[in-house]
């Protein structure tokens, strides 16, 4: 299974965002989606999650094994609610590890959420990934995507990587991306493989190079792509069926990956 590393480079820092604008929703709510998506990741990996009980001005850590399952998480989301954004506003971060050493905690992936506020911008999902996380194929990369697009219900979502952050692309413009069709009207680009998936499409560019991202964003720039952050202030919330986009299994012989460590 490729790691991060093999497809997009050494230090590429990539990331999977998802945003979406107003939504109320309880802990339990946001617990259970986030139960979902742990244990997806744990399952990918055979890693587990922690947390870091001392404080964010400790210069110590303690790190304790996340528990799963939604009550658990239900009430650790209530400790950190942000009330300043919203009556059911909380944050979360956590790592995915194979166990800390020495004070330390060596993570394949660290994942921090803001969620539950009926405020536009508040709710997105920050999924870093480092060179170590077995990304898989671009079919495997793309199922385990899809599966995060579901659990979050989100406006928006994309896997990048900082050399294509850098170039600040405003519209869609990533490896794979998603987006919802009631929060945006986006036009096509033969630079992408589509797949309708619930109200809105998944796409998979077709060259994963960060020329070709950029070339990407040029693209959708000119055909009228929005911004992202341009959308309603308070979320209709797309749908999904229980089934994933039939196709996937294809792009692995339709997309163009960079040389190996490049």
């Amino acid at each position: 299974m490729k790691t991060i590393r093999e497809i997009f480079g050494a230090g590429s820092r990539a990331t999977m965002s998802l945003g979406w604008s107003g939504r109320e929703e309880g802990y339990e709510s946001s617990a259970a989606r986030l139960s979902t998506a742990l244990v997806l990741l744990s399952e990918k990996t055979g890693m587990r999650w922690y947390r870091d009980t001392e404080d964010l001005m400790s210069r110590k850590a303690t790190f304790v094994v996340v528990p799963t399952t939604p009550d658990a998480l239900a009430g650790l989301l209530e400790e950190s609610r942000n009330l300043d954004w919203g009556e059911t506003a909380t944050s979360f971060t956590a790592f995915l590890s194979t166990g800390p050493a020495d004070n330390d905690l060596p993570a394949a992936a660290r994942i921090h959420i803001t969620c539950g506020s009926p405020l536009d911008r508040w709710n997105k999902i920050h999924l870093a990934l480092d060179d170590a996380f077995p990304l898989g194929s671009v079919s495997d990369a793309a199922v385990m995507f899809a599966e995060f697009v579901r659990i979050w219900q989100p406006d928006y979502a994309r896997l990048s990587n900082s050399e294509v952050n850098a170039t600040l692309p405003l519209t869609r413009a990533s490896y794979i991306s998603w987006t919802s069709a009631k929060a945006y009207t986006e036009p096509e680009s033969e630079k992408e493989a589509a797949f309708a998936f619930g109200d809105g499409t998944l796409r998979v560019a077709r060259e994963w190079t960060v020329d070709g991202i950029v070339g990407l964003n040029q693209a959708l720039t000119e055909a009228g792509a929005p911004q992202l952050s341009v959308r309603p202030k308070k979320q209709d919330t797309p749908q999904f069926p229980d089934e994933l986009p039939e196709g996937l299994e294809s792009l692995d012989h339709e997309v163009e990956l960079a040389p190996q460590g490049a």
